[in-house]
């Protein structure tokens, strides 16, 4: 049996806690429409096994047998889609019932209404994961007046929120990379959340990564699930991978300047002192164009002005339809460019990967191409592979 880490406490704990809502939530839904009830025995036995099989799908694999492995990956897959499939199964039991008050509708055989949520529900989240896996490329056009004279284009290739893990796997990072290597940036950002946990083969994930290095380098910030990681390991990982981490500086990249600033959860984890990134973009050279690498989409009030571009990520788009209107309510601004006045821009990333479920409804991957041109007027956005 594998050994659970402190820093994998907290994912188990949300996983479990989340299965249980669902559960003891189909209990008592059950219940109410009459359906024959189950014992509070056998609703504690299978909640008991349910948790088990999260606890083993959700840790890191440390089996030395290569089918121990699989199996742990299939139980991964399962456990993980199964929360995303319960819970569009109560959204659409719950809009059912609504619907049936409304418009009275009868069927021949009993509690149609459930089986035809589950069948839905199976569909969405089939249709959610393949949507996982097509990562598209958002190409982005940004002028700028900041260029050295003979560069008329810089282009700048953001990832973020890979959560690289369990499900994660070799065969998608092969897919990422070759889409990375065929956009050929001039240099690639990270924008937090590059891994989740404990990687299985950090030898062989880490040597894909280097496969492809661009001719100013990868550079990269922590996220949050850095700090739940352990930033130890997760900056040992990334600096494997070929990448910088800016954990408060600014380097000059090219023609260009990169600041970055670490998550604010290296300050409620660890108690680390954040950086101010006002006062760091202070040092920036006001003549050459400065990207600041964020993680979560907030802005420094009095940083504004100092950069040209923040590239931020964390909020997935909400990941799972509806869930991107509760990311709306902590986040001033959740996907795509926005101007922030005074010369400065926000681009927040959908995401490259999955936490959680491997699924997305409404809220594809991307990979985001950033082409700064020279001195044109307006900035276009083109999404491709749509």
């Amino acid at each position: 049996m594998p050994r659970i880490k402190r820093s994998e406490g907290g994912f188990i704990a949300a996983y479990i806690g989340l299965y249980a809502a669902l559960s003891f939530f189909l209990y008592f839904y059950f219940q109410l429409k009459g359906l024959p009830p189950f014992s509070w025995k056998t609703l504690a036995i299978a909640w008991g096994l349910g948790t088990a099989f999260i606890v083993v799908s959700v840790i890191p694999a440390r089996w030395s047998s290569p089918l121990l492995y699989k199996v742990h990956t299939v139980l991964a897959w399962i456990s993980l889609t199964g929360i995303a499939f319960g819970f569009y199964f109560i959204l659409i039991s719950v809009l059912f019932d609504i619907l049936l008050v409304i418009l009275p509708i009868s069927f021949p055989f009993p509690f149609w209404e459930l089986f035809l949520a589950a069948l839905i529900a199976l569909l969405l989240t089939y249709y959610g994961y393949k949507e996982s896996m097509k990562i598209r490329s958002i190409n982005i056009e940004f002028p700028t007046k900041k260029l050295p004279e003979g560069i008329e284009r810089f282009r700048i290739l953001q990832i973020s929120d890979l959560h690289l893990g369990v499900l994660i796997n070799k065969k998608m990072l092969q897919q990422i990379m070759q889409q990375i290597q065929e956009e050929n940036p001039d240099v690639i950002v990270s924008t937090g959340d590059l891994l989740d946990g404990e990687i299985e083969d950090i030898e062989t994930i880490s040597e894909m990564m280097l496969h492809f290095n661009p001719p100013y380098g990868k550079f990269a910030v922590t996220g949050n699930h850095e700090f739940y990681a352990g930033i130890e390991h997760a900056l040992d990982f990334t600096g494997r991978a070929g990448f910088e981490v800016l954990r408060g500086a600014i380097v000059p990249v090219g023609p260009i300047s990169i600041a970055g600033v670490d998550d604010p959860g290296g300050h409620f984890i660890l108690g680390q002192t954040e950086i101010d990134e006002s006062e760091l973009l202070q040092e920036a050279d006001t003549s050459r164009f400065t990207l600041l690498l964020k993680h979560r989409p907030l802005v420094h009030r009095d940083a504004v002005g100092k950069f040209d571009l923040q590239l931020s990520g964390h909020v997935h788009h909400g990941q799972l339809f509806p869930f991107m209107v509760f990311t709306w309510l902590f986040y001033k601004h959740t996907v795509g460019m926005l101007d922030l006045g005074k010369g400065s821009w926000l681009y927040v990333s959908r995401g490259t990967g999955t936490w959680g479920p491997p699924v997305r409804i409404l809220a594809f991957p991307e990979l985001t191409i950033i082409d700064l041109v020279s001195d044109k007027k307006w900035w276009t956005v083109q999404e491709s592979n749509l």
